[in-house]
């Protein structure tokens, strides 16, 4: 089972934010928001997928207790957006205001599981991360990293769900 978990503070965002991730991945998926995720779920789940929410959604910053299990967990996990700055939080990076809007240009630092040359994503954030000590940074835009890569946990900035599902599928199939 592919968990997906959404950190979106109204469910009217899930459709735009969480529900196309769902149907990239297809059958064997199950949807659960942060607040309600509970062990067993994510020791039942294969690899998880954690979304990203409206650009000022930031409510999911006041419930990091609930991602406690992230720093511990070693099957593959890719976080979106929110997804990725809780990734990069929970081992020690910090969060700055970099606000991104549309169509950007993304620049592959690092060949990877997920992508392999340069091209143009869909970003929609107002934060972004520094100080990734722990984390790869494989890919940046002008204005912030877009990428990152621990073991097998990846953090992708920008929204696949809009314009790259392929690296949604990638993620599912490779890692």
């Amino acid at each position: 089972m592919i968990l997906i978990i959404s950190t979106c503070s109204e469910r009217l965002n899930e459709f735009e934010f969480v529900q196309p991730v769902a149907k990239i991945v297809g059958k064997g998926s199950k949807i659960i928001h942060y607040s309600k995720l509970k062990k067993k779920d994510i020791l039942a789940a294969e690899k998880v997928i954690i979304c990203g929410t409206a650009l000022n959604d930031n409510e999911y910053l006041n419930g990091l207790d609930k991602f406690e299990w992230i720093t511990e967990f070693s099957k593959p996990l890719l976080g979106i957006c929110s997804g990725m700055q809780i990734l990069g939080l929970k081992f020690g990076a910090k969060l700055v205001s970099k606000e991104e809007i549309g169509t950007i240009s993304v620049e592959v630092k690092v060949i990877n599981k997920l992508f392999s040359k340069d091209f143009e994503a869909y970003g929609l954030h107002g934060n972004s991360l520094s100080k990734l000590g722990e984390f790869d940074v494989l890919a940046k835009s002008k204005k912030s990293v877009q990428a990152i890569k621990r073991e097998n946990m990846y953090g992708i900035m920008f929204h696949p769900e809009v314009r790259n599902e392929d690296i949604v599928r990638k993620f599912i199939s490779t890692c």
